[in-house]
């Protein structure tokens, strides 16, 4: 897959592309829906997959409600399209002068002027352009005076409610993590690069990776999980723990996974993360050998559940 920045945009040689359009901030199963039409009509047709999205996330850069938790991050989406199937990424920057773009200007610009769109596929709540103004009516006028198609994807339901990056994130903050997967299509994960943290793990004989996370992600509640680690394309299982660790009065919170059956040196290396099950919540010891007894338990659990 090619990523090609808005900088780029006149870089780009091909036409008849087949274009999804979306924040997909989440990448959940209703986006997937919309991109993997794109992916179907140009594979159908030979017409290049493409998939245009915006970085940073608009509400960093629109004045008002603060940007919301992230479920992917910058380098996590651009791996799951890749995996998808498609063959560009055109990655918008999302300024002020792109966010003042009127619904017409957006179109003729650069889905006709640069991307030379075919056919556009939208989820049927797309909004776009200056104050939200475009719409998929506007969309499907434009296409008619152009040429172009435009494909509305109905968004995907689970039980009787509508899949969406909000219900996630509130799935995900109350600790329903199978819930937020089966939306997802995946387990929810979190990236980051393994830092030197106090050794505490270490000393007690679980030797853990201190992860600083590579977004502000999306957290589920404190506590230890069941978890599976990926890193240089091999997978391993883990107990991980969020939380403050509060035996030792620690101030900020901290994500940390002992992996089971590993010795090797993680330091900076990026490691990803699957949430698989929730153990525990974070529990304050009156020992450390209670808490080692408890870690024996939460490592003894993991293994049983995925091995």
């Amino acid at each position: 897959m090619q990523i090609i920045t808005s900088k780029e945009y006149n870089k780009y040689r091909k036409s008849n592309t087949c274009l999804a359009i979306g924040a997909f901030d989440g990448l959940h199963k209703g986006h997937q829906l919309i991109i993997n039409e794109a992916i179907k009509e140009a594979s159908e047709n030979n017409y290049p997959a493409a998939v245009l999205s915006f970085h940073p996330h608009p509400l960093e850069i629109i004045p008002g409600n603060p940007p919301p938790p992230s479920i992917v991050s910058r380098r996590q989406k651009i791996s799951i399209l890749q995996e998808m199937g498609v063959d560009y990424y055109f990655e918008q920057e999302f300024n002020q002068e792109f966010a003042a773009l009127r619904a017409e200007e957006f179109i003729n610009e650069i889905l006709i002027g640069k991307i030379r769109i075919n056919t556009v596929v939208v989820g049927d709540d797309f909004r776009f352009a200056h104050k939200n103004e475009g719409n998929v009516e506007i969309l499907k006028e434009m296409g008619s005076l152009h040429g172009y198609q435009t494909k509305i994807i109905s968004q995907l339901h689970a039980s009787d409610d509508r899949i969406s990056s909000t219900r996630i994130r509130n799935l995900l903050k109350h600790g329903k993590i199978k819930k937020a997967k089966k939306l997802l299509g995946r387990p929810y994960q979190m990236c980051g690069k393994v830092v030197h943290g106090k050794k505490i793990g270490r000393k007690l004989g679980f030797p853990t990776a201190n992860l600083k996370l590579e977004t502000n992600y999306a957290l589920p509640p404190e506590g230890v999980y069941a978890a599976q680690v990926k890193f240089d394309g091999r997978e391993y299982i883990a107990a991980a723990n969020l939380g403050y660790n509060p035996t030792f009065n620690n101030q900020d919170i901290s994500f940390e996974v002992y992996i089971l059956d590993f010795e090797d040196d993680l330091y900076d290396k990026r490691v990803c993360v699957d949430i698989i099950e929730f153990i525990r919540d974070e529990k304050d010891f009156n020992t450390k050998e209670e808490l080692i007894a408890q870690m024996e338990q939460d490592v003894l659990y993991t293994r049983k559940l995925l091995c």
